[in-house]
């Protein structure tokens, strides 16, 4: 209960400081949609004393992946040599808490396909009350680039995990922009960054980084990022039932909700979960970027028993987008699945220990 509580506070903490009339409409959609996921998620945590996870994902191996609950005792992420990442994750200290304990919570950690798990050492932890102040990371699809903000250079890289080669965002970001909400997104080859912050400090800022020439582009920051392509085109954006693909005409939505995936392969495909049975998402339905035009809703099937949808991830391919699945009961694994958007039938990629919040290559 100590730990839920915390949660909760954190959640009050992390509230916007601008008051907009989307952001009361998209925060009722998004907690009918991820209400049942973040109560599973609370319980697993009470229960295993388990770590807030931020997932990775790719196309997935089928194995399971367990992260520990401790913090103290991870190595940080070498400059060079490391292989494809299928998460990062928030560290989370065991509850309840000894009086000589000395981990920290609300630090960045990542783990490899091998399962190792290193922190992200330069990246913004607790500030000194031990509040996290929690600045996005953000993974490319095939888990291969990073990109995080450096707390000594006070602004966002994207690092090539094999090579070590880091790119440096000409951008000026203060810790105390994490105040607020912020989002980051990131293209397929790591090259092209949104960062997004909706703090109101001193007023919502969105803009597109160029990593490689050192550009940036303003975005109008008040519509929400889903995904941006390599070289900077397509950027999808999205507003409470309206979705924009820039430079085009934004497109009217009925009951647009939040819990959205990337833009397809083909420049115009969206898939959102809808459908709901007692306040819980069933089905998938898709609609059409440029046209408006939507699909009907398609029942997922092929589920495992007991799991609940939770949120669309990246695609899998042409036809397959990525769907996380959470358990009903605490000592099921979640569930990252591959859906096809033609006949909602799922297939199983991956298992995990812990409740994943955000798929790579995919909005959060």
């Amino acid at each position: 209960m100590n730990l839920l509580r915390d949660e909760l506070h954190a959640m009050a903490d992390e509230a916007p400081h601008i008051d907009l009339t989307e952001r009361a409409i998209r925060g009722a959609r998004r907690r009918r949609v991820a209400g049942a996921a973040l109560a599973v998620a609370a319980a697993v945590a009470v229960m295993t004393g388990g770590t807030a996870v931020l997932l990775g994902g790719g196309t997935g191996t089928g194995r399971s992946v367990t992260m520990a609950p401790a913090t103290r005792d991870v190595t940080a992420l070498p400059e060079r040599g490391v292989g494809p990442l299928t998460h990062a994750y928030l560290s989370r200290c065991p509850m309840p808490r000894k009086p000589d304990d000395e981990c920290v919570s609300g630090q960045w950690r990542v783990a490899t396909e091998s399962g190792t798990t290193y922190a992200l050492a330069d990246t913004m932890g607790p500030d000194r009350t031990g509040r996290a102040l929690r600045s996005p990371v953000a993974i490319t699809k095939d888990g291969r680039r990073i990109a995080y903000y450096s707390e000594r250079k006070q602004t966002f890289e994207v690092r090539d995990l094999a090579s070590g080669r880091t790119w440096k965002a000409p951008l000026k970001v203060r810790e105390g922009d994490f105040d607020g909400e912020s989002f980051l997104r990131l293209s397929p080859d790591g090259m092209q960054l949104i960062y997004t912050n909706w703090s109101g400090m001193p007023k919502p800022y969105s803009v597109l980084v160029d990593m490689e020439k050192g550009r940036t582009t303003t975005l109008n920051a008040t519509w929400y990022p889903v995904s941006v392509g390599d070289g900077g085109s397509p950027i999808t954006l999205v507003k409470p039932s309206r979705v924009w693909i820039v430079g085009n005409r934004p497109v009217a939505v009925k009951n647009f909700p939040y819990e959205v995936s990337a833009l397809g392969p083909d420049g115009r495909t969206l898939v959102r979960l809808g459908r709901y049975v007692d306040g819980r998402p069933t089905a998938i339905s898709t609609f059409d970027a440029l046209g408006g035009a939507e699909g009907p809703a398609l029942r997922v099937t092929g589920l495992s028993d007991g799991m609940s949808l939770a949120r669309l991830g990246g695609w899998v391919s042409d036809t397959e987008v990525a769907l996380l699945a959470v358990p009903d009961r605490s000592e099921m694994e979640s569930v990252l699945y591959a859906v096809n958007v033609h006949t909602g039938r799922a297939r199983e990629l991956r298992r995990f220990a812990d409740f994943p919040a955000v798929l790579p290559g995919a909005a959060r």
